[in-house]
């Protein structure tokens, strides 16, 4: 399709969907209570909207991926003739030849009546041609009768596609925040995996003494096996000691007093026997976000143990006591004297 008729069909169809736009009645309003019909617009103002609408179709048919843009071929002057041998320039013929845009140029290879014209193998058909032509005409014409409306729609169209494209990258952003979160989490648990081993060991040795005899990696070890694994990257002790806080007669309790640092609590942690004493250590599991995670306390003879710890937010605590046979859970953010903002970070 030739540039040139797109053109004049845009503006003959902006023109005449204008006036058909004009005497439409979406241009028309009644009075209330009266037969008498006003143009809500003026004539001239319909045409202009017309064919506005038309210059807009292009945009149109790239939002729905249309081939018609793929078919306007743009027309280019191709000059040929020699000057005579007597001095005097021969009028030189112009040729035209319609030229696809993404395609090359095809010259004449001679000139005169010999003169062969090679054709574009990618050029349509004359009836394809005819066809494309029809449809683009009622393309125009539909836009310029739409006047106003068609322009509305796609400027709608456009912004929210705008939008659409703003929203994917912001999943983009997000679906890659989420993935470097998830990963800092596995190397977090994956440290926190070495360093509890590593911990769990320095406190029995600091113990003295093994309550059992035994020397402190193999009781480091059998501490860890009577553990289950981590399953809260974020909160590692949540469910690794049954969860609950009272068991066998002993107690896993906390309290707090207000610091000096803002959003800051002290938190005292207690672990207490209700008959008789503790007669064994005890082992106090804190959030790995602490520089020492793992407590030792010495529970021989007191029927009580506590340990104090600045924290800014909630977490679980675990405690095995009773030389293994004892495990103590408690989760902060569960314990409802303590303030809201601290349980909720």
């Amino acid at each position: 399709m030739s540039l040139y008729y797109i053109a004049i069909i845009m503006a003959a169809t902006g023109v005449f969907g204008g006036i058909v736009n004009y005497f439409s009645d979406a241009n028309a309003q009644k009075e209330p209570e009266s037969t008498t019909v006003t143009k809500l617009r003026h004539w001239g103002i319909c045409i202009l909207f017309g064919i506005a609408a038309t210059v807009l179709v292009p945009l149109f048919l790239k939002f729905a991926d249309s081939k018609l843009l793929q078919e306007i071929y743009i027309p280019k002057k191709t000059d040929s003739g020699d000057k005579k041998s007597s001095g005097t320039a021969t009028a030189k013929t112009a040729n035209y030849s319609l030229v696809k845009a993404d395609s090359l140029q095809t010259t004449p290879s001679g000139t005169g009546t010999n003169a062969s014209t090679q054709t574009d193998p990618k050029e349509p058909k004359p009836e394809e041609k005819a066809t494309d032509y029809l449809i683009w005409t009622a393309y125009c014409l539909l836009a310029a009768c739409a006047g106003m409306r068609f322009i509305d729609l796609l400027m709608s169209k456009i912004i929210s596609k705008e939008a659409m494209n703003q929203k994917n990258t912001e999943i983009q952003e997000l679906s890659k925040e989420i993935e470097g979160k998830e990963k800092e989490m596995i190397t977090s648990l994956n440290n926190y995996k070495i360093s509890e081993s590593i911990q769990l060991k320095d406190a029995v040795e600091r113990s003295s003494l093994a309550e059992n005899g035994i020397n402190a990696p193999d009781q480091s070890t059998l501490l860890l096996s009577w553990l289950p694994p981590i399953t809260h990257s974020n909160d590692p002790q949540k469910g690794r000691f049954g969860g609950r806080s009272s068991a066998n007669g002993k107690t896993l309790t906390a309290d707090y007093s207000q610091s000096d640092l803002p959003g800051v609590l002290n938190l005292t942690i207690k672990v207490s026997s209700a008959e008789g004493d503790l007669n064994s250590g005890v082992y106090l599991f804190l959030h790995n976000s602490f520089a020492k995670s793992i407590i030792h306390l010495d529970g021989n003879g007191k029927k009580e143990v506590e340990y104090k710890i600045p924290a800014y937010g909630a977490f679980t605590i675990g405690a095995i006591t009773d030389n293994g046979n004892t495990h103590l859970e408690l989760d902060l953010e569960r314990l409802e004297n303590f303030p809201k903002d601290f349980r909720n970070r």
